[in-house]
């Protein structure tokens, strides 16, 4: 039969309590990290806008229309002037947890997409049909590195 003994003297508990309270405080107070994750999705977010050109799940978006090419000139997915990819920003941190957010005029349409409208009365010509092209979110990478923080931050690297 296996045995284990375990001494601690009375510097060694207080090491121990000392630490533990230092894991606590840092636990109670995670808006540090939560800063840094955030700041981590702004970058992350505006990535996969202006080079992987893939949703969180990492599929990659569907291609542009040869029509929309054609209108805006070239073939550069979820961008024409900037405005969607400088709208990422941080919208709140708190110890709790952080928000981010893009808030250009048609953020939610290229994140969600536009489904052709089926109303009472029908126009003879089609309805606009955008698929959408997810850039919020967090992708298994996002959670890696974001956990990693975490754990670097309670271990040793927090306040």
């Amino acid at each position: 039969m296996a045995e284990v003994k375990i001494e601690i003297d009375a510097m060694g508990l207080a090491v121990l309590n000392r630490r533990l309270n230092k894991l606590l405080h840092k636990a109670k107070n995670l808006e540090p990290v939560w800063e840094d994750a955030a700041d981590y999705m702004v970058r992350s977010t505006v990535n996969r806008i202006l080079r992987t050109k893939t949703g969180p799940d990492g599929e990659r978006w569907a291609a542009l229309s040869d029509l929309t090419i054609q209108l805006k000139g070239h073939d550069r997915q979820l961008f024409e002037s900037g405005d969607l990819y400088r709208s990422v920003h941080v919208e709140d941190v708190s110890k709790e947890g952080f928000a981010i957010a893009a808030d250009s005029d048609h953020a939610s349409f290229m994140q969600d997409g536009v489904n052709t409208v089926r109303g009472k009365y029908r126009s003879k010509k089609p309805s606009p049909q955008v698929p959408a092209r997810p850039f919020m979110g967090f992708s298994d990478q996002n959670v890696r590195e974001i956990s990693k923080m975490l754990r670097e931050y309670l271990a040793e690297g927090g306040d």
